[in-house]
């Protein structure tokens, strides 16, 4: 599970996994889903635009299962260009784990290679 190629420490696995969502100091929860997940954080996009350090609280899960986690994030970077014309209020962010749970984040990324071999 380690990758050298872009110095992180864990490599890099697309899939969609839902994420729910809540940056501190807002009311609102939210709901998206990853573009790739590692044992170090996510990609995913974001509806409102939040500034890079801001802590955000992640539940990730795979719908229809019982496999889900729960850990604070911290948003690292923000690419605050719309990520396409047909959803220009998304924000694509990559989120670092604060306290992940890798037990529970590899049996998540290991359903996500799963289902790409029975699609």
């Amino acid at each position: 599970m380690l990758a050298g190629s872009d110095n992180r420490l864990f490599e890099r696995v697309s899939g969609e996994l839902a994420v729910r969502y809540s940056p501190q100091g807002t009311d609102g929860e939210f709901c998206s889903t990853t573009r790739n997940i590692s044992g170090g954080g996510i990609r995913m996009p974001l509806l409102k635009k939040v500034k890079p350090g801001t802590t955000i609280d992640l539940e990730i899960f795979k719908a229809d299962t019982d496999m889900a986690f729960r850990c604070m994030g911290k948003v690292i970077w923000l690419w605050d260009a719309p990520i396409n014309e047909q959803n220009d209020h998304a924000f694509e962010a990559g989120i670092k784990f604060l306290n992940p749970d890798l037990l529970n984040i590899g049996r998540l990324i290991d359903s996500l290679g799963k289902s790409r071999v029975a699609a």
